[in-house]
């Protein structure tokens, strides 16, 4: 990049021919990167250039076609490659090896649309041109050996596949570095093809291609830029290999290694020297505690399809590897317990309609037979970090039931989630919840928007937000158990400005807000995402203070004083030494999952400011329900300073002994769908005694009841009393 940037610099603006050669290489630079989206522009941009030459102009068509393969858009690549072969075929009618990169592209997109044979006779061809021309020692021969043998992996002619990678990798070992990516997805291949064909050196391929993959994406957290690691995280699969080993320890190693590291490069502003292991999580862990290290990873078989498995770590003995339920599984089941929830809700707010076929303690049952039961727990494990990946963020982990309907908060003093197993070796924070003043910033009502309704899906959400009547009462239930000091941001004072000029980090900062998160309705269904294509999911949830809703279709994107929070606004706030954040808001734990690296959302923002434990909601949380919640979590969390298990006791004191499905139901709606993450190590103690409060918040009849001999003993002294005067 640097070079090209030099070479750029130094050609006259009149020089288009030279230029646009320029962006060629530029494009080819981004692609291998995974940039996709941006090669396409470059492209695109080249070819608007009007240069003279027929040849330049034939290979920009053929990689933009190419990059529109990687992008999914399938159609348009598929046109732009047999156009550009038929181009090639008139322009190099006296030489043909010239011919060879577009044989290339049209081999590669019969692969995509399950077309092997084909693919094997374009790649077959571009061999034998280059061989004919170069001899076989050439490194132009890498891609090509390299494509053939995927097609004959594809064909299940493992033998000439292993014997065409190898040449292409003998020839890598004298031509290109190490860690070269091209290196890497040899490598991978390979690693697969050993797999399948269940050869004995299957192990130390895998192993070879993690090494390289690992450090390729050290090498990226050091140079790329956040786009180009999110592209390369997408698209270069670091656990499936892996995962198909079944190893426990090379699993474990490979999760520590990988995930969040482009989070955690971020935050820190370097790379570590050395890579954590296994044994220095399980030093850290209390007795009586496990860490559960998940992944979403691709079975290596055929056909592929993905699945969900889990590292166990406990105290003491080696790791274990447990495989979970499917991708698909997972969907379905969370798709069915969405529609129960919003059905719920509707039913709530007056709104009923039919009813889901399935009910949420069938669903729970379900989910927790395939993605928590097989992890087998031994007896006494009380303390549990739990690492999610990709959908698993979303698991409604406190609701899940047993055969015997108890829900797992009930059943363990504490599960909490962490991004990665390197949060638990991390420094211990140093901030009492009591410390230092809090600030509780509540938005009951929002201005009116001034815009009319566009297209836009922000400005649409934003001119339908309701009331929330309910944040005041939270506040009011807060202002008693704040420290002194403490900082109360209401209707007017709740606002972008005032949260940037906060003088010293609060230990606690409680937002009661709207928060909002735009569905990626765009993507191609099983492709990657490119974030230079799709950099609004970068913007794509946040936070609607006091004034949000009045934004307007011409108003930039950021503005300091506009009250919409984005997350890399967030990452901003003065958060270095906050102890807790807390996201009473609906939907604030939604975002956009990477592989590997967790949602891109609000909790990663907050991260990125400094805070060591963040709340956020995974569903809309009801605006009654929440003060009270809300109170009682506060309550444990002073009385212990451990939030994380205080969060799950009050939502097992309310999930638990709820007989009726109806009323199990509304209160899996009000209070399960609260999940703390934290960076930080796992903190254990026995339950929390405070006195309890969770019997009014589940039946507020019985203050009631409780209160009403007391009542009539003050009214018949007062009457006694009356009497005698």
């Amino acid at each position: 990049a640097p070079l090209l940037d030099q070479a750029e610099a130094a050609t006259a603006a009149e020089d288009l021919g030279f230029r646009a050669r320029l962006a060629a290489h530029r494009g080819r630079l981004y692609h291998t990167l995974g940039s996709h989206a941006r090669a396409a522009a470059v492209f695109q941009q080249a070819l608007a250039t009007p240069f003279e030459d027929p040849e330049l102009r034939l290979s920009l068509n053929s990689q933009l076609a190419l990059t529109q393969l990687r992008l999914g858009k399938i159609p348009e690549a598929r046109a732009g490659m047999e156009a550009a072969a038929a181009e090639a075929r008139r322009l190099f009618k006296s030489n043909h090896i010239r011919a060879v990169p577009y044989l290339t592209n049209l081999g590669a997109i019969a692969l995509t649309q399950n077309e092997p044979v084909i693919a094997k006779s374009s790649f077959q061809e571009a061999l034998q041109m280059l061989e004919a021309t170069f001899g076989p020692d050439h490194p132009g021969l890498i891609a090509p050996l390299n494509n053939l043998g995927v097609a004959e992996q594809a064909l299940g002619d493992y033998q000439s596949t292993r014997t065409h990678l190898e040449r292409a990798a003998a020839l890598q070992a004298k031509h290109l570095p190490a860690t070269h990516l091209r290196v890497a997805e040899t490598e991978r291949n390979l690693a697969r093809n050993a797999l399948l064909s269940a050869s004995p050196d299957a192990r130390d391929h895998i192993v070879r291609a993690t090494r390289i993959g690992l450090d390729l994406l050290d090498r990226l957290i050091r140079e790329g830029s956040e786009n180009e690691r999110l592209n390369f995280l997408e698209r270069f699969d670091l656990v499936s290999l892996p995962c198909a080993t079944g190893d426990a320890e090379l699993i474990a190693d490979v999760l520590i290694a990988t995930k969040a590291r482009l989070l955690d490069a971020m935050l820190a502003g370097s790379v570590p020297a050395t890579r954590p292991t296994w044994r220095d999580v399980q030093a850290v862990l209390p007795p009586g505690s496990a860490f559960i290290d998940t992944c979403r990873f691709t079975i290596t078989a055929v056909p592929q399809t993905k699945r969900y498995g889990a590292i166990v770590i406990l105290p003491a003995g080696p790791p274990k590897w447990v495989p979970l339920g499917t991708d698909e599984s997972l969907e379905r089941w969370l798709g069915a317990f969405h529609d129960r929830i919003r059905w719920r809700s509707g039913a709530l707010a007056g709104n009923p309609g039919s009813p889901p076929p399935l009910k949420i303690r069938g669903i729970l049952r379900a989910l927790e037979r395939e993605f928590w039961a097989p992890l087998q727990l031994p007896p006494g494990t009380a303390h549990i970090a739990f690492s999610p990946d990709s959908r698993l963020h979303f698991l409604p982990l406190p609701a899940l039931l047993d055969r015997e309907n108890r829900p797992l908060s009930a059943r363990h003093l504490q599960v909490t989630t962490v991004t990665s197993a390197r949060d638990l070796i991390q420094p211990a924070p140093t901030t009492s919840l009591s410390n230092t003043p809090w600030t509780i910033l509540t938005v009951s009502d929002f201005p009116q928007p001034t815009a009319k309704t566009s297209d836009d899906p922000l400005l649409a959400l934003l001119a339908d937000l309701q009331p929330m009547p309910g944040t005041r009462i939270e506040a009011d239930k807060l202002r008693p158990l704040a420290p002194a000091g403490s900082q109360f941001l209401t209707g007017s004072q709740a606002t972008e400005p005032n949260l940037h000029q906060l003088a010293v980090s609060p230990s606690v900062l409680h937002l009661g807000c709207h928060a909002f998160f735009l569905q990626n309705q765009n993507a191609p269904l099983g492709m990657p995402v490119d974030f230079d294509e799709r950099s609004d999911l970068l913007f794509a949830s946040g936070l609607v203070l006091y004034q949000g809703a009045q934004r307007r279709p011409d108003s930039p994107r950021l503005a300091d004083d506009d009250d919409l929070l984005f997350p890399s606004e967030i990452a901003r706030l003065p958060l270095q030494q906050t102890r807790l954040v807390t996201l009473s808001s609906c939907e604030s734990g939604a975002g956009t999952p990477v592989s590997g690296e967790g949602l891109l959302g609000l909790r990663r923002a907050f991260s990125l400011a400094g805070a060591r434990e963040i709340v956020v909601a995974l569903w809309p949380v009801s605006d009654e329900s929440t003060p009270g919640f809300m109170e009682r979590f506060y309550q444990l969390a002073l009385r212990s300073n451990r939030p994380a298990q205080s969060l799950w006791q009050t939502q097992g004191e309310l999930l638990s002994g709820v007989p009726s499905d109806d009323d199990f139901e509304l209160a899996v709606l009000r209070y399960a769908p609260f999940v703390l993450s934290q960076n930080s190590p796992l903190t254990t103690g026995p339950a929390i005694a405070v006195s309890p409060r969770s019997s009014a918040l589940k039946n507020p009849w019985l203050i009631a009841i409780t209160a009403l001999p007391l009542l009539l003993f003050v009214i018949s002294r007062m009457l006694a009393k009356r009497k005698i005067l």
